[in-house]
């Protein structure tokens, strides 16, 4: 079930407040606000992704995204481009000096057809993007209490497109 924009946003912080022991533990007291998405900076159909250097932001932006170039390592729900929609949050989490966050963010345009269904992830983890494809969506969106909360990964990409 697909839920709109507003009912998403609403969600979001209903489980940023869920996770909230949980995450007081994980980050043993420390301010972990920074990490997670703000559902007050989200924008309807602006997503960002935040490569892993400025070689691969300048090479996704040239030559669009090459999920062959995904190593094993970076995929937690197999391969895809990973998206989120607070910048900052992704900024903060993904940069590897946490004292100096680099942006290398990429701003991505689209209105996705997205599963929206956490039982669905937990039912089908082998062959998750055939699944996804098949049944007629271009990804998945999904709460990662270990991340920034709610993020997407999406599998079609002939529907990117890149913003400024």
């Amino acid at each position: 079930m697909i839920k709109n924009f507003e009912a998403q946003k609403s969600e979001i912080k209903n489980l940023h407040k869920k996770y909230g022991d949980y995450l007081d533990r994980e980050y043993c007291g420390r301010d972990y606000t920074c990490f997670l998405s703000n559902p007050d900076n989200f924008i309807d159909g602006i997503f960002y992704h935040q490569a892993n250097s400025k070689k691969e932001k300048k090479g996704i932006a040239i030559n669009g995204f090459d999920v062959n170039k995904i190593k094993k390592s970076n995929c937690g729900l197999r391969k895809g481009l990973y998206l989120g929609r607070d910048k900052q949050a992704l900024i903060n989490f993904y940069s590897e000096d946490l004292y100096c966050p680099q942006d290398l963010t990429l701003k991505i345009k689209g209105d996705f057809n997205l599963l929206d269904d956490q039982n669905f992830l937990r039912e089908n983890k082998d062959n998750l993007e055939e699944k996804v494809l098949s049944m007629g969506y271009d990804g998945i969106r999904y709460y990662d209490s270990e991340a920034t909360g709610e993020e997407f990964v999406l599998f079609n990409y002939s529907k990117i497109l890149f913003g400024k």
